[in-house]
């Protein structure tokens, strides 16, 4: 139940919160802009930590920062159910992606950010 009360709140909050210097949005949608994200601005080759970083900063930065929350939660949510790898360390990674995210004047100073 609390679970399904978090994600409705991200759900409420999806569009809210923004980084500065934020690029235009990919896609209208959530799952579209996080979506069109990975696919379209992901380096390809990056260790698994680096990745969840970069992909959760691209995330807040063409979409919205409680979208890159719900992005890292949803991943490791699904691996819950598909048997993945659920680690606790991609979760910081992911929130660290964010705060590069927040400091960052473009991608590859948040690609550089997540490298440290």
């Amino acid at each position: 139940m609390k679970i399904t009360l978090a994600l409705f709140v991200f759900a409420l909050l999806a569009g809210c919160g923004t980084v500065s210097q934020r690029p235009s949005r990919l896609e209208p949608s959530s799952y579209g802009c996080m979506s069109a994200v990975v696919k379209q601005k992901l380096p390809a080759g990056l260790p698994d930590k680096q990745a969840h970083c970069v992909a959760s900063g691209l995330i807040a930065r063409y979409c919205s920062l409680p979208e890159a929350y719900m992005a890292g939660m949803g991943k490791e949510l699904r691996d819950v159910v598909t048997r993945g790898d659920v680690e606790w360390a991609d979760w910081r990674a992911d929130r660290l992606g964010i705060a590069c995210a927040r400091r960052a004047a473009d991608d590859t100073a948040l690609v550089a950010c997540c490298e440290k």
